[in-house]
């Protein structure tokens, strides 16, 4: 009896905090790579700009954990009482504030300053900045595509990365209406369906329109691997005890990583074409680094504190991993301040200066700085009066992770 007993208490479900300092300090890696990616000059050597390259991997690590803690928070709180509310306020407060600052930003740059033109030039090719108001310039975009050498490249700076943040935030606005209605296994097999979907999606539109590559990269039915891999695993944390080899999962993350990075390279070496636009990442390729990602950041759960680890914990990289939201959506700012800053002489730069890389990645940091004690800090304070009612010190009731080493 006391060891049957022994076996069942083993077995119970335990808690483990939502908060896990690994994945602040991968943002801060993929961040990294967005930032040598969007800021690559043309002088740059081959390999760094093939670093650079490298971001679409970055954004699908993104889209991985985006899935993951997500699923984690609504699986946790969905039968909280307002669950809809809190949920929908919470993320409002996260999301709306600094996003809906920086849209107007660019709409008064560029139809109250002598960027008239490349208003007009927004109107004409992509339409109203009213798309992104609503969280559908991805969809804009990927009618228009940023690489058809239509738009202006103020336009493409100011607007275009925002892509990704339209994919997540109607993945944040849909998924909690799946989560509230539909059952464990039925969700499950929901998310598998749409990871399975998803490459045939993009093989279809590539046959139907094989020269615009947004069509894949910035719709959500498109590129959803990442976050629906990612809420699987949230899922099957929940679902019983589940034994995991973090040897072989280490293998499998280094092996599918390779694959994604070896693709990106061998696609583009030698040229100047971002990756996210070759028929290998349109078709394959972003199902094997949103796999990649998803091992990654499941090798990263169970090696949590870990000497493995180690670097990603360290405090100045998590924190650019906390930051990274404004760094994100402020290096475009940052871009053309630097911009104006040298058209009006206060600095000198030449042309393909790296000098250009080094004051546009260090306003973009001191900007999202200054957002971050000043502005979002404001808004998040209002966010943490309203618990979500979840366990006490706890981000979840899972049950328990064996890892082994063999």
């Amino acid at each position: 009896m006391a060891d049957r007993e022994g076996k069942a208490e083993s077995a119970a479900p335990v808690y483990f905090r939502g908060y896990i300092e690994e994945l602040d300090g991968l943002r801060a890696v993929g961040l990294s790579l967005v930032l040598i990616n969007h800021f690559t000059l043309t002088t740059f050597p081959q390999w760094l700009y093939q670093l650079g390259n490298l971001g679409w991997i970055a954004m699908d690590s993104f889209f991985v954990m985006s899935g993951f803690l997500i699923t984690g928070i609504l699986l946790d709180s969905h039968n909280k009482p307002h669950f809809f509310g809190k949920y929908y306020l919470r993320r409002a407060l996260r999301i709306f504030p600094l996003y809906y600052a920086v849209l107007l930003f660019w709409y008064v740059i560029l139809t109250r300053t002598n960027y008239g033109s490349d208003y007009h030039n927004m109107r004409q090719y992509w339409g109203s900045p009213g798309w992104f108001a609503f969280y559908l310039g991805n969809l804009r975009e990927a009618v228009v595509s940023l690489s058809s050498g239509k738009l202006s490249s103020t336009v493409k700076w100011a607007y275009g990365p925002l892509w990704s943040l339209q994919i997540e935030e109607q993945f944040y606005l849909l998924f909690p209406l799946a989560v509230a209605f539909l059952k464990k296994d039925h969700l499950r097999n929901v998310l598998i369906a749409a990871a399975c979907l998803s490459p045939l999606l993009r093989i279809l539109l590539y046959c139907w329109n094989p020269a615009n590559p947004d069509l894949q990269y910035t719709l959500l039915p498109c590129h959803c691997e990442g976050i629906a891999l990612g809420a699987l695993i949230a899922i099957r944390f929940r679902s019983g005890p589940w034994r995991i080899s973090r040897d072989k999962l280490g293998w499998w993350t280094c092996g599918l990583m390779a694959a994604a990075v070896a693709g990106s390279v061998l696609t583009t070496w030698g040229t100047r074409n971002e990756a996210w636009q070759t028929v290998w990442n349109r078709l394959a390729g972003y199902s094997i680094s949103s796999l990649a990602c998803a091992c990654l950041v499941l090798w990263l759960i169970c090696s949590r504190g870990s000497a493995e680890t180690m670097l990603l914990r360290l405090p100045p990289v998590r924190f650019i991993g906390k930051i990274c939201y404004g760094i994100y959506l402020l290096h475009p700012v940052g871009h053309w301040m630097v911009l104006e800053a040298n058209k009006k002489g206060w600095i000198r730069l030449k042309n393909n200066d790296p000098m250009y890389v080094v004051y546009g990645v260090g306003l973009s940091v001191v900007l999202a700085l200054i957002s971050w004690y000043c502005f979002e800090g404001l808004f998040l304070r209002l966010k943490d009066k309203i618990p979500y009612g979840r366990p006490v010190g706890s981000s979840a009731k899972v049950v328990p992770i064996t890892g082994t080493g063999g």
